[in-house]
């Protein structure tokens, strides 16, 4: 049985597709003259290629009427993806303008596209009255199936068991009292109610390890302040969003649990530790890593990059020479020059390795580019050593 593609497999499976391939990214709802321009520009770089352009833009024309029939796609941004045996109309954030043909997808958008649609995480809505687990993306959420044998609300809990009053209330007794345990009061109705509750999140706890078996998304706890405080102590799953979201999950509206998770996910990932990167420049010394572009567009093409971090501006544009396994750094139109941190990405993702693309904040000082190499260059005798470049 097959399952779902991961993000990276959808990620390759685009990347490697064959030419010409067509990136549009308007600002959704986008008509009237900007559109018919954009069409424009793409023909007649289809007939400059000799394909067929009615066959590859059609479909567009007949896909982006049925996108804004339904609905969707009225905020943010409109991303539409062709090429020969791919058509896609996504919506998604807000994008810049870009009208691209070429021999493949710009890399960019694709990596933002997958950020926004494919990006995954879980709601717990923790309530005393009915637990829920929901699996939610950027468009939306829906509830998925309790673990059975599980309960879901606090009276189901209590009736299964009792505070321990005795363990929590005893004391060991000092030299002059004797060596036997010391009762030292009773507890109060609170007391009693968050032990249950306690007790009630361990279920929950237990529910989701059950739930969320396998999984790497973030799960975000809802609740009132004093409850997600209580769970936080009982949670076992890895990938909890310790700060959570603030309400009565049962006294929100329609989707603000939603909303308000992606905005806590957001606010996060204005400054991410992207794995790898905690320890860049320890590596950088032992020849697996580097933040040169030249050493890192030659190791993209020999298969040497494990893990490529860029900004999303980040620019160089050159080109390669594969024979010499050189870097010429130019913007001479006679050089045919390409920007050269998508090459190494797209090296990068074609022999298995793996791209992010990150804000200023997450990279290592800063730097436009870095990345992780599977293995050392090994220097040769009389090979002369890679002069550093400077990245736009």
């Amino acid at each position: 049985m097959r399952t779902e593609q991961t993000k990276a497999e959808k990620l390759r499976e685009l990347v490697a597709e064959t030419g010409p391939c067509i990136t549009i990214a308007l600002p959704a709802g986008t008509g009237g003259t900007q559109w018919k321009n954009a069409m424009g520009e793409i023909r007649e770089e289809l007939r400059r290629r000799n394909a067929d352009v009615e066959g590859l833009l059609g479909p567009v024309e007949k896909a982006r009427a049925e996108h804004s029939s339904n609905g969707r796609g009225q905020q943010g941004g409109l991303v539409i993806l062709r090429s020969p045996s791919v058509l896609q109309v996504r919506g998604m954030a807000p994008v810049t303008p870009l009208v691209r043909v070429d021999d493949h997808f710009d890399l960019r958008v694709l990596l933002s596209l997958l950020h926004f649609t494919e990006s995954s995480f879980y709601l717990l809505a923790l309530s005393q009255n009915r637990t829920r687990i929901l699996k939610c993306t950027r468009q939306g959420s829906e509830e998925i199936p309790y673990p059975a044998g599980f309960p879901t609300s606090l009276s189901e809990a209590m009736q299964t068991r009792k505070p321990d009053h005795t363990l929590d209330n005893r004391a060991s007794g000092g030299p002059s009292m004797g060596g036997g345990a010391v009762m030292f009061g009773t507890s109060t109705d609170g007391d009693d109610k968050d032990e249950y509750l306690a007790h009630f999140f361990a279920d929950i706890d237990r529910a989701v390890a059950v739930a969320l078996k396998g999984s790497s998304d973030p799960l975000i706890p809802v609740g009132v302040e004093h409850e997600i405080a209580l769970y936080r102590r009982a949670n076992t799953y890895p990938h909890l969003v310790a700060a959570g979201v603030h309400g009565a999950p049962d006294g929100l509206h329609g989707g603000d649990m939603h909303r308000r998770a992606i905005e806590l996910l957001d606010s996060l990932a204005a400054d991410p530790k992207s794995e790898g990167l905690e320890d860049f420049d320890k590596r950088v010394g032992t020849g697996r890593a580097s933040t040169q572009m030249q050493e890192i567009v030659t190791a993209a093409y020999a298969g040497r990059v494990s893990h490529f971090f860029f900004q999303e501006n980040a620019r160089y544009s050159g080109v390669f020479d594969p024979v010499r396994a050189r870097v010429k750094h130019t913007e001479d139109p006679l050089d045919s020059p390409v920007d050269l941190v998508e090459a190494a990405a797209l090296q990068t993702l074609l022999q298995g390795g793996e791209v992010e693309m990150l804000p200023g904040a997450a990279m290592p000082n800063g730097v436009p580019v870095c990345a992780l190499f599977r293995y050392p260059l090994v220097q040769t005798a009389g090979s002369e050593p890679l002069e550093p470049a400077s990245v736009e």
